[in-house]
């Protein structure tokens, strides 16, 4: 008996956590955008349950199919293919099977029924927050064993050229990471360094802010999903803090990319996206793009004013008159 998720994108949020999406920004094909969303989906496999939490389960499916993302049930035969796997331990049946089954190390998993569970996965506890489950699954997601495998294997690479800083300083740029992964912050922490930024961390929104408080950053790359507040509302709460000469780019770091993705992250005001594994090259031009429009905005707002005398005899109006240089 199964169920399975697929997640081009990591939110669950459904109902409220995600209030219908359905924004048509000048530049974008709305037709095109609106069948864009309506694929989304996040795959689930689920292994157990009894009567009643199957048809809870069943419930919010058929909510979600109205929605962006919407849930995607997958049958037993097609069980690798889920974004995420829920088992129900305590049914003998569904233990047995999960045992049997080695390619769930690397899966996302959410195990009921036990009290600990293998690393990089996840715990649920009863009674279950169905309406909150996407979320959950997006979270397991973020910290699946295969997330973390590739964090521990990965070298990082010197960034492009393009990364480097765009200012004639040679100072290097102070930039914040903020991602509740103590392994992905470390990562991009070195990555960064390779690349001769100054970098500080923060594992919580609340932390962020308090940095962002007295310490000035040329750049925030913020994780998407993170307890508490996440990384869209982190990023309103950065905007709102920090404008004109102190406003500072907010580019968005996500398990995986989709266009909803993108649409909440405009909504929040975020200036780029980064898909994880982070690509040391559109790492590097990710930055300067970012950095450069940083720095432009802070020269046009220094831009000196200039006295200009009134001429005498002219037609415009007497007094003096100030100019943008």
């Amino acid at each position: 008996m199964g169920v399975a998720v697929n997640s081009e994108q990591q939110h669950g949020g459904l109902g409220r956590a995600f209030p219908g999406v359905t924004i048509a920004s000048s530049g974008t094909q709305p037709a095109q955008q609106a069948r864009a969303e309506a694929s989304l989906a996040l795959k689930l496999y689920v292994r157990g349950l009894g009567a009643d939490e199957r048809q809870l389960l069943d419930g919010l499916v058929r909510v979600s199919q109205r929605r962006s993302p919407r849930l995607e049930l997958l049958d037993e035969h097609n069980a690798r293919d889920a974004d995420v796997v829920l088992i129900d331990n305590g049914v003998a049946e569904a233990s047995a099977w999960a045992k049997s089954q080695s390619w769930l190390k690397d899966k996302a998993v959410l195990w009921l029924g036990v009290d600990s569970v293998p690393v990089g996965h996840t715990l649920l506890h009863r009674p279950v927050q169905w309406s909150i489950l996407p979320m959950q699954m997006a979270r397991a997601l973020e910290h699946s064993p295969g997330t973390a495998a590739w964090v521990e294997a990965s070298r990082p690479a010197p960034l492009e050229p393009a990364a480097t800083p765009v200012s004639s300083s040679k100072s290097p740029r102070p930039i914040l990471v903020v991602d509740d992964s103590l392994a992905i912050r470390n990562y991009m922490r070195s990555l960064l360094e390779a690349g001769g930024f100054v970098v500080s961390l923060a594992e919580s929104v609340q932390a962020a802010l308090k940095l962002l408080s007295h310490q000035s950053f040329d750049c925030v790359m913020m994780d998407v999903l993170m307890p508490d507040i996440d990384g869209y509302e982190g990023c309103r709460q950065i905007k709102a803090m920090l404008r004109g000469v102190q406003a500072v780019p907010v580019v968005m770091l996500t398990s995986k990319s989709s266009p909803f993705d993108r649409i909440r992250g405009k909504m929040a005001g975020c200036d780029a996206y980064l898909t994880k594994p982070v690509d040391p090259k559109q790492l590097g031009e990710v930055l300067a793009q970012q950095l450069k429009a940083s720095q432009d905005r802070a020269t046009s707002s220094h831009s000196p004013l200039t006295y200009q005398p009134a001429e005498a005899n002219s037609a415009k109006p007497k007094g003096m008159g100030l100019r943008m240089s």
